[in-house]
């Protein structure tokens, strides 16, 4: 076995000694994620990928040398929703020196990228040629796109289109040993006719390597289909429901999906304002005392003629209901300052920045942890009852924790739920109150058959895996073929 002075040596001569680190520093800001600070692991050495302008990079060097010594290896982009913890120490690959836009395809309407590539990146790049992701996620530069394809990838246009992973027509992904492969569309790379689409004549296995945690291989690139697109083309609404409407909370937004009117809808409560409200982002006098629930709603729509079709819907299906129309929100919380930067920026419908609902509850709440997983919209009343229990038990249904609701619609009649708690996580009783709710809704969500956006062990329990049966137990099969020695990732897909 080596000696940690002797791995450092050849990570040295595999990428540099400017790219190994193991000081203590490093590997405590690396051990981070975006959204479960309670969860901290330590990594052995942090090394930083890069590729050269001509798209070579180490990852087939470092992946073969980690194997041959049964060294854990994981990759960690930006920020990260608990995916990228080395939760077996090991080596954390820093991929955001693999950053390149290969190409953009405006005829063929694709574009490949490394996997270490920015989101935001990636959009600007197809904003210079009038295209857009169909899925817009608005999480600023950090977010990379293996990690987002690893998690399955969220974002506005999730109740048109579906996930970001729904997007990707070909990867390119390094094995445990070392071994490079091309899947889906990326196989026909080099072709006269290029990677125009996904289906190869041989079975698809891109989904292998979609919400898989980088359990199973390494992303070094990317093929994502795209639209025209224009942030002109995309219009804010907002109709709000009092706490009492949740059953035509649930109708509404099952009858816009169904109909294919609506590019998305986010379903929020007040206590995502309550912050915005206190210090004057929002304007409470414009919102009606009693609304508790938010739809935040857009249109994609290319002309008058198409926006009027599908605003006169919208509106018949939320009045229908009971919905009470906030101009409010759609302006000073969605997209009114973000349409001033036109083409050239797309802020991030101010989640982030100075002014960003995100940034005012951050500001008097702390670090925030979110649950993230899947059921249907006709459960939603009973989920959020169970979560709002959960959280009055443990002590965080109140402003200081910001208990709020942040939940995508996505077309197979579904919430992607996120939960959301503020906490302070250098407060030993806040951290506690944290794990109890946490511990909860891991319990009555995976009593009720919830699907998990992406697989982490450490925070959901071998159960959702275990109740896949054979299928579970087939996943495993293929994960002992290509990492017999389990170096991926261990820990995140399967013991």
């Amino acid at each position: 076995m080596l000696t940690l002075d002797q791995i450092v040596a050849k990570l040295q001569e595999i990428v540099g000694p400017r790219f190994v680190s193991t000081n203590p520093i490093d590997k405590i800001n690396y051990q981070h994620t975006l959204a479960y600070g309670a969860y901290k692991f330590l990594p052995d050495v942090v090394v930083r990928v890069e590729s050269d302008s001509a798209g070579n990079n180490p990852l087939a060097k470092l992946l073969a040398f980690a194997n041959e010594n049964k060294i854990p290896i994981v990759a960690k982009g930006g920020v990260g929703m608990g995916i990228s913890s080395p939760l077996k120490g090991g080596l954390l690959l820093d991929m955001l020196g693999m950053d390149k836009i290969v190409e953009v395809n405006p005829k063929q309407q694709y574009v490949i990228a490394e996997g270490g590539a920015s989101v935001y990146a990636i959009h600007h790049a197809l904003r210079q040629h009038g295209l857009m992701l169909p899925n817009y996620g608005t999480y600023g530069p950090a977010v990379v796109i293996g990690a987002m394809i690893n998690k399955g990838g969220i974002g506005y246009g999730m109740t048109r289109y579906g996930w970001i992973a729904d997007m990707v027509l070909g990867l390119e992904v390094v094995l445990a040993n070392g071994e490079t492969l091309r899947l889906g569309a990326l196989a026909n790379q080099g072709t006269t006719f290029g990677p125009f689409q996904k289906w190869i004549h041989l079975p698809d296995l891109l989904g292998m390597f979609t919400l898989a945690a980088g359990s199973l291989g390494i992303i070094s690139k990317v093929c994502l289909r795209a639209i025209e697109g224009k942030r002109e083309w995309l219009h804010d609404y907002c109709y709000t429901f009092r706490r009492d409407q949740m059953d035509g909370v649930m109708e509404s937004m099952a009858d816009l999906v169904k109909g294919e009117v609506v590019y998305d809808i986010h379903f929020v409560d007040r206590w995502q304002y309550h912050w915005p409200m206190e210090e004057g982002l929002v304007d409470k006098k414009n919102i009606p005392d009693d609304a508790w629930f938010f739809l935040k709603t857009m249109l994609f729509a290319r002309d008058a003629e198409e926006l009027a079709y599908k605003e006169k819907r919208m509106r018949r299906i939320y009045e229908a209901h009971g919905g009470v129309e906030v101009k409010e929100i759609a302006e000073k919380a969605m997209g009114a300052k973000a349409q001033e930067y036109g083409l050239h920026g797309w802020p991030d419908w101010h989640v982030m920045g100075p002014d960003g609902w995100c940034s005012s509850v951050v500001r008097h709440s702390g670090m925030f942890a979110v649950t993230s997983k899947m059921y249907p919209i006709a459960f939603l009343k009973e989920m959020y009852d169970l979560d709002e229990a959960a959280k009055r038990d443990a002590g965080l249904w109140n402003a200081e924790h910001s208990p709020q609701h942040d939940s995508y619609v996505t077309r197979d009649l579904a919430m992607k739920e996120e939960y959301f708690v503020f906490y302070n996580p250098y407060d030993d009783e806040d951290v506690g109150r944290l794990r109890k709710w946490m511990g909860k809704v891991m319990e009555f969500s995976n009593q009720r058959g919830v699907v998990w956006t992406a697989p982490t062990l450490s925070t959901k329990g071998p159960y959702p895996y275990e109740r896949l049966k054979n299928l579970y137990d087939v996943v495993k099969e293929i994960k002992q073929t290509i990492d017999p020695n389990n170096i991926l990732n261990p820990g995140a897909l399967a013991p």
